[in-house]
């Protein structure tokens, strides 16, 4: 009988992954035909720890939230394509090989799926031992390109930790820099005040999770997460609305949106939120988790970031001690209060920069910096380059 390990419904979902899973080389099988994942298993269960995927977006699940050594994906399925799911994986894991699959093979796909960094290609059906043979030789090459690797320095799945992407789009400049800022030490981010400008970023930046600030929803709202799920369909989307349609199942599965939160936002409820489907890969990396002063602070921050700000005053207005406020802070955030309060005005500094024509006076004065000097130092101790400079590569 077939093993369902690949189930995300299966009891070796739990915290301890199964031992064969850990001895085993692990085979991810991704195809929305049952027979044939089943045929897959009777080929593979005895030499490989195989788990499998139906749909595209539970394999980016499985390759985000355990170990996998190859991955098996089907070309044509039907919720998202797997030349798609090829490039989405290349992007989270550039080292994973993978073997396209495909009933019918084309000059064009073929071409397409390699240039993605398909490892080889099968055409269904296909030979027992032509499947075993081209996993063990894909598996082989990739050992013999990590066994390189590692005479450099460590292995190359701790050398390049998966790294998400994290796009922040609309609402106002402060809510954007706050929560930016307090990502940024797990994931990369970019942010951006426009839907039409967020799209650019989505084909530039590549996702993996986006978090739409919209207020109430409108046709351009409708056009971008439309077309954010025809770029990128297994990229999960959070939106920040009070639109009573975007709460409706049928509109979240359709759109891959995987959360409706209700403005006013709380930043750890976000934070929670979107750590939930998006796993870190690194023992020591978690996912902020701030608690209701902390979250209240920062969203304080983010309306008052301008103003002459104390530790002791912004406590005053929580409730709390100042003591115990830098405290929480540093624990939950990872810094303290007036470095993070600095780097979300360089943030916000650095969005005037990309989307405005505004002098550096302007923005200096806009973000509390005391004058243009301050803030060319501060941009680029934090930057590493100038405002001058960071304009120009943006532009």
């Amino acid at each position: 009988m077939r093993r369902a390990i690949g189930s995300l419904q299966s009891k070796e979902s739990n915290d301890a992954p199964p031992t064969s899973l850990v001895e085993r080389t692990v085979v991810l099988i991704v195809d929305d035909d049952a027979g044939v994942r089943d045929a897959l298993h009777v080929v593979l269960d005895e030499e490989y720890a195989v788990i499998e995927a139906a749909h595209g977006r539970t394999a980016l699940d499985l390759v985000l939230s355990r170990p996998v050594d190859l991955v098996l994906l089907d070309i044509l399925m039907p919720d998202v394509d797997g030349l798609e799911i090829l490039q989405e994986i290349k992007a989270l894991e550039p080292n994973l090989p993978v073997i396209m699959m495909t009933a019918v093979k084309t000059v064009r796909t073929t071409v397409a799926a390699m240039k993605l960094g398909a490892s080889d290609y099968l055409t269904k059906p296909f030979q027992h031992e032509e499947l075993l043979a081209t996993i063990r030789r894909v598996l082989e090459e990739r050992t013999g390109r990590l066994g390189a690797h590692a005479e450099r320095g460590p292995p190359a799945r701790e050398a390049l930790p998966r790294t998400h992407r994290i796009l922040f789009v609309g609402g106002a400049p402060g809510w954007r820099a706050t929560l930016a800022v307090v990502v940024e030490r797990v994931a990369r981010v970019e942010t951006t005040a426009t839907l039409v400008d967020g799209l650019n970023r989505v084909l530039r930046f590549r996702p993996t999770c986006v978090v739409l600030n919209v207020g109430r929803s409108t046709d351009e709202t409708a056009r971008f997460l439309g077309a954010l799920n025809a770029q990128s369909p297994a990229c999960p989307v959070f939106v920040v609305s009070d639109d009573a349609y975007l709460g409706e199942a049928p509109v979240w599965e359709a759109l891959n949106i995987r959360g409706v939160v209700r403005p006013p936002v709380n930043a750890g409820d976000l934070m929670r939120q979107v750590g939930s489907v998006l796993p870190l890969n690194r023992a020591n990396d978690t996912w902020p988790q701030l608690g209701e002063s902390v979250s209240r602070t920062v969203d304080y921050l983010g309306h008052h970031f301008a103003e002459d700000l104390t530790v002791e005053g912004i406590a005053e207005i929580i409730d709390i001690s100042s003591s115990h406020l830098a405290h929480l802070f540093r624990s939950e955030i990872g810094m303290s209060v007036r470095d993070y309060l600095t780097r979300v005005r360089v943030a916000m500094a650095q969005d005037l920069l990309a989307h405005t024509d505004e002098k550096l006076e302007s923005v200096a004065a806009q973000l509390g910096f005391a004058d243009t000097s301050h803030l060319t130092h501060v941009f680029q101790r934090i930057t590493g380059r100038p405002p001058g400079a960071y304009r120009r590569s943006t532009g």
